[in-house]
């Protein structure tokens, strides 16, 4: 961020601000004069920060009341509230680390208080326990309707069950629970993975590892489904030996480091990496330039989502589109009738990734 002019730092930490969820829609931003005494700056240099987020939809200027969290189309919660307030929905999300949790909770969000209706809020840190928490505390102040986020280990709620045996509105967003009947929003992320292996092996590749994590949730199966009939419909075997799995907990410890490389010394002949996630692409990345193996040179790496490293392709979801559709349906079960709905959203290949070498990547090989 240093290199960037002062009042784009300042529209990057405002703008990571919004998109994850610590300023919301309505919410007033610091002013011109506090943004400028906050990064000890000139007006000018703040002014020209929000003049920038206004530009890019982010923020409304009311002349005389100060900067606000805009919504999305000029229906942000100022203009909601002038309509009348319809209820309280309850957000339910594991985190928002991630950027596709990050960008959902801002759409879902800004949707929701563009039809009328406030939020009470919940970041679970992957707990179901706290998950189950949230749903019963959320009932007890009334909400009339949940958007909920999975754990990333579950197949099973016993409240999310409830939810589904009495009716009550309620959506799953980026994953579903299969032994429970409830509507739901995800990716296609069975096709995705098939696209890409297709386009892989068209390319010339053949040994193709696939990089996942042990945490089995609707997600990943997916996306190993999608892997495995990939090579079914090729009438190619499946060599499961490049399968590699990354332990629960943090993905860039030393073992997991010393098992990867590993792996890939041990199996010179892999010339494509399929990685599950952002994560476990930065981890795949790194790992493969440390022994030597850069991308694209001598292997071909793809990630599910932007890893925002240079030439490594990805599967790209259309997060925008996930939350129209999760509060639509929520919407029609509110204010219409309970049914269940799921909806698959198409995913999208990006290809001609051309992201800044990573510096810290570049320190280590001019050091070498």
């Amino acid at each position: 961020m240093g290199s960037n002019p002062l009042y784009k730092q300042i529209q990057l930490y405002l703008q990571e601000q919004i998109l994850s969820g610590k300023l919301r829609p309505g919410d007033r931003v610091p002013s011109e004069r506090e943004l400028s005494a906050q990064f000890q700056v000139s007006q000018i240099t703040s002014k020209q920060a929000l003049s920038a987020l206004a530009d890019a939809n982010m923020v409304i200027r009311v002349k005389g009341k100060g900067t606000f969290v805009a919504g999305r189309g000029d229906k942000d919660l100022l203009h909601s509230v002038n309509k009348g307030f319809k209820g309280i929905v309850g957000i339910i999300f594991p985190s928002i680390h991630m950027p596709i949790e990050s960008l959902l909770f801002y759409f879902i969000q800004t949707l929701l208080h563009a039809a009328g209706y406030q939020t009470l809020i919940r970041v679970t840190e992957d707990d179901r326990n706290k998950e189950t928490e949230a749903i019963r505390m959320f009932k007890l102040f009334g909400v009339r309707g949940y958007l909920i986020f999975p754990a990333i280990d579950e197949s099973y709620n016993e409240e999310i069950l409830r939810l589904s045996l009495e009716k009550f509105p309620h959506v799953l967003v980026d994953r579903h629970l299969p032994n429970i009947t409830s509507s739901s929003v995800i990716s296609d992320n069975i096709h995705g993975t098939i696209g890409v292996i297709h386009r892989l092996l068209d390319s010339g590749c053949r040994n193709i590892a696939f990089l996942t994590q042990q945490s089995m949730n609707t997600n990943t199966q997916e996306r190993m489904s999608g892997f495995e009939k990939a090579f079914t419909l090729r009438e190619l075997p499946i060599n499961k030996k490049y399968w590699f799995f990354v332990d629960k907990g943090p993905r860039n410890d030393r073992e997991t480091i010393a098992r990867l490389k590993q792996f890939f010394e041990a199996h010179s002949e892999i010339d494509a990496v399929v990685a599950v996630d952002t994560v476990v692409a930065m981890l795949a990345y790194s790992v493969l330039q440390e022994i030597g193996l850069t991308v694209p040179d001598r292997m071909r790496l793809v990630s599910f989502d932007d890893p925002k490293l240079p030439f490594v392709p990805f599967i790209k979801q259309d997060v925008e589109s996930i939350a129209k559709h999760a509060v639509d349906i929520l919407l029609r079960q509110m204010e219409s009738a309970y049914k269940v709905e799921r909806v698959i959203v198409p995913v999208r290949f990006i290809e001609n990734v051309r992201y800044p070498f990573p510096s810290d990547l570049r320190d280590r090989d001019h050091d070498a």
